[in-house]
């Protein structure tokens, strides 16, 4: 196993040992995922890409995961559970984990501006970003390199902005 591998592996073990995260194995996410595999896609980019710009990679790893730590059991209705989830998500992080204000911070503003708060950390705008990019791709029902291309333009535009 490789050394990145290694260490992504450790930061996020815990959580992947829940058995009420593994629950989310059971909810169906964007079509043509599982909220499970959803959210793992989305922590491991997110890991990959804050270790590569120097950030804060522990923190986003974790908050990434849990995300869309959530069940649709929990609302009303599709309206209420895209304005409402990433606060129920922090609600459902907090009973199995720790979390630190950044970690709240970038799973609460993750659907900024739909139903999120305002991105106060740059590994906010980070996960925000993947979670779009992994969202569309799921949507779309694959890796399409056009797509891949226009997010790390995106991408690259969003970090200049916010390094500034």
């Amino acid at each position: 196993m490789k050394k990145d591998n290694r260490e992504y592996i450790e930061i996020v073990e815990k959580l992947l040992e829940n058995r009420k995260f593994n629950k989310l194995k059971y909810e169906r996410h964007h079509h043509n995922s599982n909220r499970f595999n959803h959210s793992l896609d989305v922590s491991l980019k997110t890991y990959r890409i804050c270790k590569r710009l120097g950030l804060d990679y522990e923190s986003a790893t974790r908050a990434a995961l849990l995300h869309d730590f959530f069940f649709d059991s929990e609302f009303e209705n599709k309206r209420e559970r895209m304005l409402k989830h990433p606060r129920q998500a922090v609600i459902n992080a907090e009973k199995i984990t720790k979390l630190s204000d950044k970690e709240k911070n970038i799973i609460e503003s993750h659907m900024y501006p739909v139903g999120g708060k305002l991105p106060r950390h740059i590994e906010s705008v980070v996960v925000d970003m993947i979670d779009d990019y992994v969202s569309v791709k799921e949507k779309l029902g694959g890796d399409f390199k056009s797509l891949k291309v226009a997010f790390n333009f995106l991408f690259i535009l969003a970090i200049s902005v916010f390094i500034k």
